[in-house]
C-alpha cells in the first residue's frame, strides 16, 4: 500500500512528527558579530548567537524536504507551515554577518576562523511589504493563515500594510497587532478585519492589542496624530470575539475606558479578557466587558501593573448607580462577579472587596485566584467613631468567607483545588493556610519587640507568588500567622485601610 493511500489523519500525523523531528534537529538559532568594522576603526569580530528561531521559521524550514516530495505532501507542508505567522520589524541598525541564504549552511559558517561582516542599514518595514506583497499576490498561501503576529510597527504607515495584510488572509483567526490600529484604521477596514466582510470565510476569534511607548520622534509627527474613531462607526462588531487582550502601556493615544465601553455594545460572547499593564484602563472599563459578556466569560485578568515597580496602583472605580437612601452609590462588583456563572479563571483589582466575593458557593473558581483591592466595601451600618472596628471585622469575615470557599470547593463532588491570594494593605493573605505575607520589619520597631513574635520567611513579594523577579525592591517579605496579624491591627501596630 502506498503511503498517499493512507487515510490523510493518519498521512498527516506521519508528516507532522516527521516535521517535528527536522525542528529538533535543525538549525534552531542564527547567528551575528559583535561588531562589524568601520572605515577609521579597528574593531575585533567576535561571534555570538543572536538569539531562537522563530517556531513560524523553524516549520519553514523543517518542511523544506517535505514540500519537494510530492502535489499533495506540498499541500500539507504549506498549510502546516503557514499556519502561524510572526512579522517583526527589522532593527536598522544592527550589524549583521555575511551569512548564506540557507540557514542549513551555518553549520560551514561555524568553520569560519575569521568571520567577517559589514555595516549596513535595512529598510525596518521591508519584512512587512515583502510579507503584504507574498500573501496579495498568492491568495491560497493566505488562506493558510490561522494566526498572524506583528512585532514592532505602530505608526500609521505600518497600520495600512497591515490592515492589507490581514484582508489577505481569509481564514484568519487569531491576531497580535498594535493598539494604533484602533486609531489609524476605519470602521469600514475594522468591519472587514473582524471577518465580516464577504472575503473571509471565518470570522476573527482571538484579537491582541500590543500597547508600547513609541520614540518622541514617531511620536510627534503629525503623520501619526490622527483618530479615525472606528469604534463609533455602525458595522463594527465584535460579537463573533472570544478572546480579548490588551497589554502593554503608552501615552500615545492610549486605549482607554471609553475603547472597551464601544467594545462592549457588541462583544457580548468573550470568554477570555484580559486587561495587563495598562494605566490608562480602570475596572469600569473592563467591568463593562464583563457584563457585557457575563453568561460566556471564563478568564478574567486586569493587572494594572505600576511603571516603577510591581506594587499595583488603584484600578479606580465602578460605574456609580441609582442609591435607595443617599444619592448615587458605586456599583457592588463583588456580587457582579460572583454571578458569571462559568468564570474559572480570576486575577483581578478591584476597588474594594468584601465578604460577598467569596459567599457564593457555586461560583467555579479555580486553581490559583488573585484578588487585589484597595479598600474593603463599605459597611451599611458604618458609623465615624468606629470605622476601625468595622474595617477589622469586615476583613476577619472576608477571610472567614475566602476561607470557606477554599474548603468547600475541595469538599465538593467533583473536588477543585483553589488557592487564593488576597492583595490588600500593602500585604498578602492566604486565607486556606492562615497565613499573611507582608514587610513588618516598621510595625515590629512600633511595637518594641513585642509584636509579631513567631515569624518565618516567606517566598512572596510586592507582586506575589513571583517575588521581586529580581528587582532591587528591598527585602522579602516575612510571614506571619493570620491571628497573629490580626492582633496586630487590634492592638494598633498594623494598620489597614478601611
Amino acid at each position: 500500500m502506498h503511503i498517499n493511500e493512507f487515510p490523510y489523519e493518519i498521512l498527516s500525523n506521519i508528516l507532522e512528527e516527521a516535521s517535528r523531528l527536522e525542528e529538533r534537529d535543525g538549525v534552531a538559532y542564527t547567528f551575528g558579530l559583535s561588531q562589524a568594522p568601520q572605515p577609521g576603526y579597528k574593531a575585533k569580530l567576535q561571534r555570538y548567537v543572536r538569539g531562537p528561531l522563530r517556531p513560524d521559521m523553524l516549520r519553514w524550514d523543517a518542511t523544506a524536504s517535505i514540500r519537494r516530495v510530492c502535489p499533495q505532501w506540498h499541500q500539507w507542508a504549506i498549510e502546516y507551515a503557514m499556519r502561524e505567522v510572526y512579522i517583526r520589524r527589522w532593527q536598522g541598525s544592527e550589524r549583521w554577518a555575511e551569512l548564506p541564504q540557507q540557514r542549513d549552511k551555518y553549520s560551514l559558517y561555524e568553520l569560519v576562523d575569521k568571520p567577517s561582516g559589514t555595516a549596513v542599514y535595512r529598510d525596518p518595514y521591508r519584512s512587512l511589504r515583502h510579507t503584504v506583497k507574498l500573501l496579495e499576490r498568492y491568495p491560497e498561501l493566505a488562506a493558510k493563515v490561522r494566526r498572524i503576529w506583528f512585532d514592532g510597527f505602530y505608526v500609521a504607515e505600518t497600520d495600512v500594510q497591515i490592515c492589507s495584510a490581514l484582508h489577505a488572509c481569509s481564514s484568519l483567526q487569531s491576531v497580535t497587532m498594535p493598539w494604533t490600529t484602533l486609531r489609524h484604521l476605519s470602521g469600514r477596514e475594522w468591519k472587514a478585519l473582524l471577518g465580516l466582510g464577504p472575503t473571509h470565510t471565518t470570522p476573527l476569534r482571538s484579537l491582541e492589542l500590543l500597547a508600547v511607548d513609541l520614540p518622541a520622534r514617531q511620536a510627534q509627527d503629525a503623520a501619526n496624530q490622527y483618530d479615525e474613531r472606528p469604534l463609533e462607526t455602525g458595522g463594527v462588531n465584535f460579537s463573533q470575539l472570544r478572546r480579548l487582550k490588551i497589554f502593554g502601556n503608552t501615552d500615545f493615544m492610549p486605549v482607554c475606558d471609553r475603547d472597551l465601553h464601544a467594545i462592549s455594545r457588541t462583544a457580548t460572547q468573550l470568554e477570555h479578557l484580559h486587561v495587563t499593564g495598562l494605566s490608562t484602563v480602570t475596572v469600569d472599563g473592563v467591568m463593562a466587558l464583563v457584563k457585557s459578556s457575563r453568561a460566556t466569560i471564563r478568564t478574567l485578568e486586569h493587572s494594572p501593573r505600576a511603571d516603577a515597580g510591581f506594587r499595583y496602583p488603584h484600578p479606580g472605580h465602578a460605574q456609580t448607580t441609582a442609591g435607595a437612601t443617599a444619592g448615587a452609590t458605586e456599583e457592588h462588583l463583588c456580587e457582579v462577579l460572583t454571578s458569571c456563572p462559568r468564570l474559572t479563571d480570576l486575577s483581578v483589582s478591584l476597588p474594594s472587596m468584601c465578604a460577598a466575593l467569596f459567599a457564593n458557593r457555586g461560583v467555579r473558581w479555580r486553581g490559583d485566584c488573585q484578588v487585589r483591592a484597595a479598600h474593603l466595601c463599605p459597611v451599611a451600618d458604618h458609623r465615624p467613631n468606629n470605622a476601625s472596628a468595622d474595617a477589622l471585622a469586615a476583613l476577619a469575615d472576608t477571610l472567614a468567607e475566602a476561607r470557606g470557599l477554599v474548603a468547600a470547593k475541595a469538599a465538593s463532588v467533583l473536588p477543585d483545588t483553589l488557592n487564593l491570594e488576597l492583595f490588600y494593605s500593602d500585604v498578602i493573605f492566604e486565607p486556606h493556610a492562615a497565613r499573611v505575607h507582608g514587610d513588618f520589619a516598621l510595625a515590629e520597631v512600633s511595637a518594641g519587640g513585642r509584636w509579631p513574635g513567631r515569624k518565618g520567611q516567606s517566598r512572596k513579594g510586592p507582586y506575589g507568588t513571583t517575588g521581586l523577579y529580581g528587582k532591587d525592591e528591598g527585602e522579602m517579605f516575612e510571614m506571619v500567622n493570620e491571628e497573629v496579624y490580626l492582633e496586630g491591627v487590634r492592638r494598633g501596630f498594623v494598620g489597614i485601610t478601611a
